[in-house]
């Protein structure tokens, strides 16, 4: 069973990325998640289970609605790749399956806070708090017989910092501008973060954060021809997010 629970776990991936699309599209407009089927936004029309197959379905229906043919966002498919292979990556990242089945969570639940505030610039409480759950207890599984093992120490301590920093920053910004350039969601998502990556990773992650932010603005105003503008929205959570994975992964690879 232990051998063939990987396999399984790569084999939800595509599954999983999807409904992680489905949650950052949903939570932060206060939709209902598991009781109301999915629709076509456009026509309404209920969308059948055959209609929702996981890499399979967005081709065969070559990206339109069956009913209407509205064009279907890209990005539920793209969802689905990026599911399959965050559940590869935490597969042979991690030593055992109980690490690799919260690896993967981690990683899930990181790319349904991507989507989110790239789609809609909000961070739902729901996913930063299951987030900070799923790494703490990460931290837990990997404790051998001490309560105050260090792995969990670090994580705890991380979280505080994570939390600590950027809310300390949000408060400095808004001090000295009058204006809002952080979110309280970033603060939160933040929380998360430290406890997966612990306090010494923190850095990096804000680092690598910090210049796919600011690549991602230009390119995004090199594409509309407009200027750089100091009180531009840009998605930080999301680049947090990426970068979170990215940092996490590299350390249960031992490259960091």
């Amino acid at each position: 069973m232990n051998e063939l629970l990987p396999i399984l776990l790569i084999l939800a991936g595509p599954a999983v990325g999807s409904f992680a699309a489905l949650l950052g599209d949903r939570l932060p407009r206060n939709e209902p998640v598991l009781i109301a089927r999915s629709r076509c936004r456009s026509c309404g029309t209920k969308i059948s289970g055959l209609q929702m197959i996981p890499l399979v379905s967005y081709a065969v229906l070559r990206g339109r609605c069956s009913f209407c043919g509205a064009h279907i966002p890209a990005d539920l498919w793209h969802a689905e790749i990026l599911g399959l292979l965050l559940g590869m990556a935490a597969v042979f990242a991690s030593d055992g399956v109980p690490e690799a089945v919260l690896g993967a969570a981690l990683l899930w639940c990181l790319l349904a806070l991507t989507l989110a505030d790239l789609k809609h610039f909000r961070l739902p409480d729901q996913l930063t708090g299951a987030l900070l759950i799923i790494a703490l207890v990460l931290a837990v599984i990997r404790i051998d017989g001490q309560m105050l093992h260090r792995q969990f120490g670090l994580a705890i301590i991380g979280a505080a910092l994570g939390f600590g920093f950027f809310g300390l920053l949000r408060l400095a910004y808004r001090w000295f501008t009058g204006r809002e350039g952080l979110g309280f969601g970033d603060v939160k998502l933040m929380a998360g973060i430290g406890a997966a990556v612990g306090p010494m990773a923190i850095p990096y992650v804000t680092l690598v954060a910090g210049f796919s932010a600011l690549f991602l603005a230009l390119l995004r105003n090199w594409r509309t021809g407009r200027k750089v503008r100091r009180t531009a929205r840009v998605p930080f959570g999301a680049a947090l997010s990426v970068s979170a994975a990215l940092v996490w992964l590299a350390l249960e690879g031992g490259y960091l």
